[in-house]
């Protein structure tokens, strides 16, 4: 039986802006639906944000190329034209963690911006997460 959250729970989340919940709910539902793009995008984007709490060059670490590329594209098509810059920007420097330190304040100093970014992505997608109607 497929996984499925109320219409309010999901409304209630959207609108807070609770994207701790939304990331959740997302990465449950992404297993099982075929998700539009902004939506996934929402879910790589807000690990990239939150590595900053180690160090973004761990992200960098550990992030395969393919996943890197195809994040950076999604980024590109979703018209996401300075955060793309910068994600592309981590990965020219992240061999040296010392220089990921500029990547990481700014990600710490344009945190509002990105939520709404995040949101943004989410909001005109909201009607995927609700509960199918089979």
């Amino acid at each position: 039986m497929p996984v499925q959250y109320a219409k309010t729970y999901i409304d209630r989340a959207v609108d807070a802006n609770d994207l701790s919940t939304l990331y959740n709910l997302i990465n449950v539902l992404d297993a099982e639906r075929d998700l539009a793009e902004p939506l996934r995008l929402f879910l790589r984007l807000w690990e990239w944000i939150g590595s900053t709490r180690s160090g973004v060059w761990q992200y960098y670490e550990n992030v395969r190329i393919s996943d890197f590329n195809s994040i950076a594209a999604m980024m590109d098509r979703c018209q996401l034209t300075e955060i793309a810059a910068r994600y592309r920007a981590g990965m020219e420097c992240w061999e040296e963690p010392r220089y990921c330190d500029d990547l990481d304040k700014w990600i710490d100093t344009n945190e509002s911006m990105l939520e709404e970014t995040a949101i943004r992505l989410i909001k005109p997608h909201r009607e995927q997460l609700y509960p199918s109607k089979d």
